[in-house]
């Protein structure tokens, strides 16, 4: 069964992509998800580096499809997660992280760089600590995402460090509004880079907080 993943995977992003060429309204797929109301976000942001790639890092483009299988163009290399292209599964279709987190980090002597972390969306302009499970964001025009782990820190990012020890800096657990975060997508569509990016509270209330480790 495993073996049919891949095709099941290529198979869908090849419809997201015939509906996006043919100008057709991608939210078909997603019955009932419609776009909040601005005037309800938690805070407002910008979308400023959408990256895809082979493992890492990744590169950084002007913009990209956002499907429940993740991104077309962007491939994970561990056997596990690597048939999704996203980072396993559809509640994990993509990885968001910050732009000011990175940076801060970055004056405590890490190396990071757009796509360096395998984040797929850095985003800026945004109180990272909101970014908690069953947060919603709005990014552009077409697209939903909700939050539904925050993502510690694997052995891939030691390089990102001077010493691996240090990757603590970015673990949920260890320091909150420090970590990446993973989403599910509820309404796909097309992003730019500068696309203005929304967030939400989930429309049922804070949600139970959960981790992949």
């Amino acid at each position: 069964m495993n073996g049919l993943f891949p095709y099941v995977r290529w198979t869908l992003l090849w419809f997201y992509q015939a509906l996006d060429k043919l100008r057709l309204p991608m939210s078909l797929q997603a019955p009932g998800r419609k776009l909040p109301d601005v005037t309800e976000a938690l805070a407002c942001g910008c979308c400023e580096h959408i990256c895809v790639g082979r493992g890492l890092p990744k590169r950084s483009v002007q913009e990209a499809l956002v499907t429940p299988m993740g991104l077309p163009g962007d491939f994970q290399t561990a056997p596990f997660v690597a048939v999704w292209g996203g980072h396993a599964g559809f509640d994990r279709a993509v990885m968001l992280w910050s732009q000011e987190v990175l940076e801060a980090v970055n004056s405590e002597g890490a190396s990071f760089f757009p796509g360096a972390s395998g984040e797929q969306i850095l985003v800026s302009g945004v109180d990272w600590m909101l970014m908690t499970t069953g947060v919603r964001v709005q990014i552009g025009k077409e697209v939903l995402l909700e939050i539904t782990y925050l993502k510690g820190p694997c052995k891939k990012q030691d390089p990102n460090f001077p010493q691996p020890e240090a990757k603590a800096r970015i673990s949920p657990t260890k320091n909150p509004g420090f970590s990446r975060v993973l989403a599910k997508v509820l309404r796909p569509g097309r992003i730019f880079r500068g696309d203005r990016l929304f967030v939400f509270e989930h429309p049922e209330g804070p949600q139970k907080q959960l981790i992949q480790h």
